[in-house]
């Protein structure tokens, strides 16, 4: 989802419109589990997790500020990671003075060691995030004048070389290159104001 569509539904849930929040929580569903699978608090199940991370999903609904620039996810996975952390130190605060003990060889309730589960090869924070990048770059090519956006296609998904375009159109290949810089600079310029 791009930011833009991100940013209406979470203006709509501010206001108190219940299925935008919903949407949110399950468009941000894999990256609650995410950091639910990479934190280990004992006496906590998955379950407690995802429902704590859920929380704190909401929770940086209403405080996000989309006029400020930042990015929801990357803010929404900040939120989610530190109130577990937050948690996690709860607990340690609490159970410090009893026998608090955790191997990463201990086993979950699947019977899988802990250590199996810290690492993962899937990434789900990373693949949303380059989804939003990919629509957002989309985006920035569209609204690209017709030449530079030719330009760009012309060079980066169809892999040819400035010089045949040049031919093709019949024009300089210093013009060519000019048109794909400043094509360039104008992605780098919508990507510094839209992404941060």
């Amino acid at each position: 989802m791009i930011k833009n569509n991100i940013d209406v539904l979470i203006m709509e849930a501010q206001k108190g419109n219940k299925d935008s929040l919903e949407k949110i929580l399950n468009l941000y569903k894999p990256l609650i589990l995410k950091n639910a699978r990479q934190i280990y608090i004992n006496g906590y199940e998955t379950e407690d997790l995802i429902q704590i991370g859920s929380l704190s999903l909401v929770k940086a609904v209403y405080k996000y500020q989309a006029d400020r620039g930042a990015n929801f996810t990357i803010f929404a996975a900040k939120v989610i990671k530190n109130t577990f952390n937050e948690e996690l130190r709860k607990v340690i605060s609490k159970k410090w003075d009893e026998n608090f003990k955790c191997s990463l060889n201990s086993l979950n309730k699947d019977g899988i060691e802990f250590i199996e589960i810290l690492h993962s090869p899937e990434d789900l924070e990373e693949t949303v995030l380059l989804k939003e990048k990919i629509a957002m770059l989309k985006k920035a090519i569209n609204n690209l004048p017709e030449d530079e956006r030719e330009i760009i296609n012309w060079f980066y998904l169809n892999n040819k070389s400035l010089k045949e375009y040049a031919a093709k159109e019949d024009i300089n290949v210093n013009t060519v290159v000019k048109r794909k810089s400043r094509a360039l600079g104008k992605l780098k310029r919508y990507f510094l104001k839209n992404y941060k």
